[in-house]
């Protein structure tokens, strides 16, 4: 037998072989289809399948049941593991992954929160978000950002017995926390919360937790210094597809990207909900949905050829989204997702960071620069208000030094 050395490392506490405990088999069966069926790696799923095995040996010591399962018991779970003096690798990994299949099987319920537990503020805040969807009609993510960037201010209303002291708040206080909240944030996330802070204001007003309209006296921040819209030169768009390989699978699907966005102009968000239904390979039209509207666009011949390199060599997925992660769960990608893609490869075709929205830019300058009207960029952006694009005129070198009046002479 060989004897370990004595400056070996010691291991952490093994699982059995045999996985013991209440989720046994049934449960370690389901959650390996489950990894199976998102695209992981046999390497990943082994990983992950091994911390539910430690779950279901430690579920057995403590003496719980799978019906016991919840975050007060998995946060026991984890407090445990990281007491070891050696932590297993797969704690910090796969508790996430974990705690999602655990929640999709119906094993692990959201927490639930007693009425009689929770703070004065929560209970304002989520009187405030009710409002926000019901009264206000915002979308779940808009609810969700404003209780992000203005739930803080009910902090420091707290009383000594307990209750929010409205009558605490001033203009003065408003101003002071929108100015340590955006403190780390740029020009455009403290106009965000600004406007989170009056619509909580606006809240406490037509609820009659205030009595005054603070509104006027909140502070508008510094906008950001408009400036022209900067689209790609060719040469750097040669540069992004020079970047990526058309015979790998993940080459293709950026070349794609690349060229759907430069040729139609799509925004990130639009890119990342487009699905394979939107694309009618018969009429040569693609259905963009993007800022709550459609409107549909003709499909050129390179960025069909594109797409349809990118679908022969797609993996099969969880969803029918165009663009998806090659990396487990192969899903829909993300807007910032889309949005590194471009900026990776600018950093691999050695030129300066370029992000998705440069390339919509792109798409409309193009149109210009190739003696089209401000009306087909509107139709090709998907923009409501004329007024939106008119912004792209200010780059129409071509058209702007034909208005220019010779200098001696008198405008007609």
């Amino acid at each position: 037998m060989t004897k370990r050395s004595l400056t070996a490392r010691s291991y952490p506490v093994r699982v059995p072989r045999v996985p013991v405990g209440p989720l046994a088999p049934t449960v370690l069966g389901e959650c390996s289809q489950w990894l199976s069926a998102r695209g992981y790696s046999p390497g990943s799923a082994a990983g992950i399948v091994n911390l539910l095995e430690r779950l279901s040996a430690w579920m057995q010591v403590v003496d719980a049941g799978v019906d016991d399962i919840d975050e007060e018991l998995l946060g026991r779970f984890v407090a445990t593991e990281r007491s070891r003096e050696v932590v297993c690798a797969t704690v910090a990994r796969a508790l996430g992954t974990m705690r999602r299949f655990l929640r999709t099987g119906g094993y692990l319920g959201a927490a639930v929160v007693e009425d009689g537990r929770s703070t004065p503020a929560q209970v304002a805040v989520t009187g405030w978000s009710s409002w926000m969807r019901d009264y206000c009609g915002l979308t779940e993510k808009t609810v969700m950002a404003n209780v992000r960037y203005a739930a803080g201010l009910l902090d420091g209303l707290q009383a000594a017995h307990g209750e929010l002291d409205w009558i605490r708040l001033d203009a003065s206080g408003v101003n002071a926390y929108i100015v340590e909240r955006g403190r780390l944030y740029g020009a455009v996330t403290r106009a965000h919360i600004v406007t989170a802070v009056r619509c909580l204001l606006r809240w406490a007003l037509s609820t009659g937790h205030l009595d005054r309209d603070l509104a006027a006296g909140i502070l508008k921040p510094a906008g950001p210094r408009r400036s022209l819209p900067r689209g790609v030169s060719a040469e750097q768009v040669a540069g992004l597809l020079g970047a990526c390989d058309p015979v790998t699978a993940i080459g293709a699907r950026d070349r794609a990207l690349v060229v759907i966005l430069v040729r139609l102009g799509l925004r990130a968000g639009e890119a990342a909900r487009l699905r394979l239904d939107d694309i009618d390979w018969v009429g040569g039209q693609v259905k963009v949905t993007g800022k709550g509207r459609q409107h549909a666009l003709p499909l050129p011949v390179d960025v069909g050829q594109a797409l349809a390199a990118w679908l022969r060599l797609r993996p099969p997925a969880l969803d029918r989204a165009v663009f998806v992660r090659m990396k487990a769960p192969r899903q829909a990608m993300t807007t910032s997702g889309i949005s590194g893609i471009i900026a990776r490869l600018s950093g691999l075709a050695g030129i300066d960071p370029i992000y998705a929205h440069r390339l919509r830019h792109t798409a409309a300058t193009d149109v210009l620069a190739s003696g089209g009207s401000l009306a087909e960029a509107k139709e090709l952006l998907g923009h409501v208000c004329t007024v939106t694009t008119m912004a792209y005129a200010k780059v129409d070198l071509t058209s702007l030094r034909e208005l220019v009046v010779p200098f001696g002479q008198v405008p007609r």
